[in-house]
């Protein structure tokens, strides 16, 4: 699929999604490679589509992830954006890592994000990646975990939650 294709086939598949919904939506997208961006303005309730800490936007984006690549193993990526939730989502998470990497400096101890998944875990740890006074790890099993952030000669390390 050419980028062309890719952002006509993303920008439909959404928009149909959404029609079939109830929502009206403004669509836009840009592809790169084999990853689009997909932006959905939505002029009313469009905190039904994003969910309280984002789970039905990302829900929807796997959706739409499976029904861009037809069932079969994941060669495109679609990122999914509605009215600038993730941008928003990001710049919280940011912020959270950093509050926490101090935190855990001050007190000498491990400080636990609340439950994130892959995604939200990602930007927690890329965020402190360059920061040598913290390490961060993942607690848990499963697709949600907790971020763990604690000074780097903390002795402690990545467990299965408790």
């Amino acid at each position: 699929m050419s980028v062309d294709e890719l952002v006509g086939t993303a920008r439909d598949l959404t928009t149909g999604l959404l029609k079939a919904m109830g929502f009206d939506a403004t669509i836009s997208a840009h592809a790169e490679g084999t990853s689009v961006e997909v932006k959905a303005e939505v002029p009313q309730d469009s905190e039904l589509l994003a969910g309280h800490k984002g789970e039905v936007r990302q829900s929807l984006q796997h959706l739409l992830n499976r029904m861009i690549n037809r069932g079969q193993p994941s060669r495109y990526h679609l990122q999914l954006e509605i009215n600038d939730f993730w941008h928003q989502r990001e710049e919280e998470l940011t912020a959270l890592a950093r509050q926490l990497a101090e935190e855990a400096l001050a007190e000498g101890a491990e400080k636990l994000t609340e439950y994130l998944n892959a995604q939200e875990r990602r930007i927690v740890h890329v965020t402190l990646k360059d920061d040598t006074r913290v390490k961060t790890y993942a607690i848990g099993d499963g697709l949600i975990k907790k971020v763990a952030i604690a000074p780097a000669d903390h002795p402690e390390g990545p467990r299965p939650e408790e």
